[in-house]
């Protein structure tokens, strides 16, 4: 479930946004939680740091979206933050406040629909993924993005990550399907990295936390293609 707000003066834009996201919903089969408001000012004196993207117009009255988004980003929020806007000249202003797109108006159903895809999938791609490793002692909660990779040795998975190392029984493809996707992408037979701990790739190996791991010739261009989409997600 998708949560966005939309910041927008003009009711006509903002009906026209709930509409398309509307299609968007039914379309991707997406469910998506919209609320509306009238300005910046009314949205930042209701935030509370729940939302997965922000749509915003820049032009409004009081609080423009850009100060409204530099006020969000002071908070500490990485929220996705998109601005709908007809003035292309400041659009490229939004880089300085991580946004990560612009829709220009008129708005086009085509293109609005596939910049709200990347949205999801940066939103998705930033969000805390905890999961439940059944380990000899128990049971342990993580967060996905800790972990540096996931190798198996002899049935075992071990789950590298920022606090310790941790042994688990069970197969790397269901390790796979478990993780956040977009974040992971396997290097090899036995070895699943953690797209956002990625030092260096350098020549036939990647490059985490000090550790080489081997890049077989058989995953070596579908890693590529995740890893370099994952950059610019990021």
């Amino acid at each position: 479930m998708i949560k966005i707000a939309i910041i927008e003066d003009s009711k006509e834009y903002r009906n026209i946004l709930t509409s398309y996201l509307s299609q968007y919903e039914i379309e991707r089969q997406t469910p998506i939680i919209p609320r509306l408001f009238e300005s910046g000012d009314q949205f930042l004196s209701e935030y509370e740091n729940d939302y997965d993207i922000i749509l915003m117009d820049i032009d409004m009255p009081g609080i423009n979206g850009m100060d409204t988004a530099k006020q969000i980003r002071a908070q500490g929020s990485n929220v996705v933050i998109m601005f709908i806007t007809n003035l292309a000249q400041y659009a490229i202003k939004g880089y300085e406040v991580d946004a990560i797109d612009f829709v220009l108006k008129p708005i086009q159903y085509y293109n609005f629909a596939n910049k709200i895809d990347r949205a999801v999938q940066i939103a998705e791609s930033r969000e805390a993924k905890i999961i439940m490793l059944q380990i000899s002692s128990g049971v342990v909660k993580i967060n996905a993005r800790d972990i540096y990779y996931v190798e198996i040795r002899d049935h075992l998975l071990y789950y590298h990550t920022t606090k310790k190392t941790y042994e688990v029984r069970g197969s790397l493809k269901n390790s796979e399907k478990m993780l956040p996707k977009g974040l992971f992408a396997r290097c090899s037979n036995w070895c699943l990295v953690g797209l956002i701990h990625v030092e260096e790739i350098k020549d036939n190996d990647i490059i985490i936390q000090g550790t080489a791991l081997p890049i077989s010739r058989r995953y070596k261009k579908p890693f590529m293609s995740a890893f370099i989409t994952y950059m610019g997600r990021s």
